[in-house]
């Protein structure tokens, strides 16, 4: 191949990342609350002395934010946040969430997926640390939640529903947010980091029907009654293939006859987002405590061993490849007399 044409596919290549810088320029940006810094017009050298930045790095992070919007240059060398294209890392907990998404993939799965070489060469694997990165992954999994809690609350009053247990519950916002429009409804969170549940304890003090405890979704079984509604949302892939049908086998045995498991996962080789679930599988797979994510038929042949019946499934972020559906036990069959 000619010099030229080298250079020209190049070229082609590093266009085809410009997209990235967005990424990297809110990254930063929200780590360090620049974009909180930059909310009135101010210099560069007001803002490196204010928060003790190097002020050459800080002038090569804004000439980047000014050249893709995120920043506006306005006279005196001064710069501000563009309010139409960040205006969410402005408001009081608005970008916390969008936050906990760019710091898990720029800290999580970047890294990892960078990785995959020297992985490839060793088998070995990397090792996600929950403890570190467990209230980050309770964040960006509360988002999407939000997806589905219109059909959870729908559920809720159609079948009278008295009792529901998380597992998985993070920090406890879904469970919250369920308690402000059914507050007599006794609901339990389960979460296998401490600082999580630590966490989730603190921000639900005020909800007297919620309560939290420390255990692994995969062994822990409740003390009390059994349940009309299990959450189980993105759990699959901190579960062993071979341990997952185990796991819906005993949610089955916490139902009432009558009762549901509500299902949030991504699903691998799903029919939208096969990009995204493709590289959130290598992600997984490339961790020693993580684990690949199921197919369909993976979690077709799951429910039909636990004897549970799966209903269609729904979109909840199709790009990425998420999806939600009902488990409930199926009828048992008494023949007549």
């Amino acid at each position: 191949m000619k010099d030229w044409q080298k250079a020209w596919k190049a070229r082609n290549w590093m266009k085809r990342n410009e997209s990235f810088l967005h990424t990297w320029h809110a990254y930063v940006g929200n780590e360090l609350n620049l974009f909180k810094a930059f909310e009135r017009p101010i210099t560069v050298i007001e803002v490196a002395a204010k928060y003790e930045l190097s002020e050459e790095l800080l002038q090569c992070w804004v000439e980047v934010g000014a050249s893709i919007h995120h920043l506006r240059k306005r006279t005196g060398e001064r710069y501000r946040t563009s309010k139409k294209n960040c205006g969410e890392f402005l408001e009081e907990g608005e970008g916390d969430g969008i936050g906990a998404l760019l710091k898990e993939m720029m800290e999580l799965h970047i890294p990892t997926l960078l990785s995959y070489p020297a992985f490839m060469k060793s088998n070995d694997r990397a090792y996600f640390n929950h403890e570190k990165y467990g209230d980050v992954v309770a964040e960006t999994s509360s988002l999407l939640e939000q997806f589905s809690i219109r059909r959870i609350k729908k559920t809720i009053r159609e079948r009278n529903i008295t009792r529901i247990i998380d597992l998985g519950c993070g920090y406890g916002g879904y469970l919250r947010k369920l308690a402000e429009v059914f507050p007599t409804i006794q609901m339990i969170g389960v979460d296998v980091n401490a600082k999580v549940i630590e966490h989730a304890r603190e921000a639900s003090k005020h909800y007297d029907n919620i309560s939290y405890i420390v255990g692994d979704a995969s062994n822990w079984k409740p003390d009390e009654d059994k349940a009309d509604l299990i959450l189980l949302h993105n759990i699959f892939h901190y579960l062993d293939p071979n341990e997952r049908g185990k796991l819906l086998e005993n949610l089955s045995h916490w139902l009432k006859h009558n009762g549901i498991i509500s299902v949030i996962t991504p699903i691998n080789g799903a029919e939208g987002g096969q990009a995204f679930s493709a590289a959130f599988n290598s992600f997984f797979a490339a961790h020693s405590n993580l684990y690949s994510l199921p197919n369909q038929m993976d979690i077709s042949h799951m429910a039909d061993e636990a004897g549970l019946t799966l209903s269609e499934y729904i979109p909840i972020v199709k790009e990425g490849g998420w999806y939600s559906f009902w488990l409930y036990p199926k009828p048992v069959y008494i023949p007549e007399q």
